[in-house]
This record gives structure tokens, sequence and C-alpha cells, in this order.
């Protein structure tokens, strides 16, 4: 887990950005290669895309609700439960895309959506207001990490300036000591 907090901004919006440039080609082209088309080879490079940024949100969630420091904290079942409503939803989506345009959609879309708007806001809000609770050192109120939720949600872009603000709070916690000691891990980030 903790690899994956010490990537630098650059890697993570690296690694994203090309899953959704591949994607964005496979759209553009029109070929067939061993019985797959490029079409269907784009919603497979969306949804693995999209299955790496919800993996991203989720250790970093993680992360920074077990920091000792943070007086603000989630129950660690639900949001994982939020990010596979984000994950499922977000994928179903994707593949709906492969069926003809005259299909009617199943009966259980609308719960599918329910949940997936559910996850996303609980998920980039419980993720935003721990980071910002962390770094004031105090529970963090809406009007303080709405911008920061705002970020998260502008994938891959909001990766770019929420990983460094997650490498200096790991830089901090690792030289004021062991990781996890109440004693020597900062308040304030």
């Amino acid at each position: 887990m903790k690899e994956i907090i010490k990537l630098k901004h650059w890697q993570v919006f690296g690694i994203i950005a090309i899953g959704y440039i591949i994607s964005f080609a496979l759209q553009m082209c029109d070929f067939e290669l061993w019985g797959v088309t490029s079409l269907e080879l784009a919603a497979i490079v969306t949804v693995i895309t999209l299955m790496l940024l919800f993996f991203w949100v989720l250790i970093v969630g993680l992360f920074l609700n077990n920091r000792t420091a943070n007086v603000y904290s989630f129950r660690n079942w639900v949001f994982v439960f939020a990010v596979g409503c984000c994950a499922f939803g977000y994928t179903y989506l994707n593949l709906q895309r492969l069926k003809m345009e005259n299909q009617l959609f199943p009966f259980w879309f609308g719960f599918i959506t329910v949940f997936t708007l559910w996850g996303i806001s609980y998920t980039y809000y419980q993720v935003a207001r721990s980071l910002k609770s962390l770094e004031l050192g105090r529970e963090a109120v809406f009007s303080e990490c709405v911008m920061d939720a705002i970020t998260l949600f502008a994938f891959p872009f909001g990766v770019w300036f929420i990983q460094p603000r997650i490498n200096r709070i790991l830089t901090a916690a690792e030289q004021m000591g062991k990781d996890g000691n109440a004693k020597n891990e900062p308040k304030n980030y």
C-alpha cells in the first residue's frame, strides 16, 4: 500500500492518462483483432483504467482514514462498499456502450445508477474531508473540503493536485517516527 501512496503525482497521472489516451485512440480506429473490435478493446482499456483510478482512491482513502493524527474518520467497510459501487457502476456504463443502441436497459439499471451516484459522492467527499481534516488538525467542514472533492472527481487531472499533498503527509509521518505511533505523528501537515 505504501508503494502506491509514495508514487509521485506525475506517475499516478501518467498511468491513468495513458489508459484514457489509448482508449480514445482505439475508439477512433475501426479494426478487428482476433475477433475483438477496436470499440470492444477501448471499453476494456477504459474499464481497466477506471479500476486503477478507483483502486488509487481506495488506497488513499484508507491511508488517510487510518492516520492516528486524523481527527475525522469514517467506517472503512462503508468506504470500500462505496468505492465498489463506483467501480461497478462505471464498469457497467462502459460495457453498456457495446450493446446496440435500440436495446432497452434492464429494470435494475436504476438501482445501479443510484448506488453509483451515492458511491461517487460518498467516496470523494470522505477522502477530501479526511485529507483536509488531517492537514488542518481539526475536523473539516463541508465548505473547506468541497473543492478537494471536486478536484478528486476531476480525474485524471485531480491526481496532479491531490497526490503531492498525500506525499507531504506520508513524508511528515515518516520523519516523525514509526508510522502509526500516535505520540510521534504530527498533528498538522
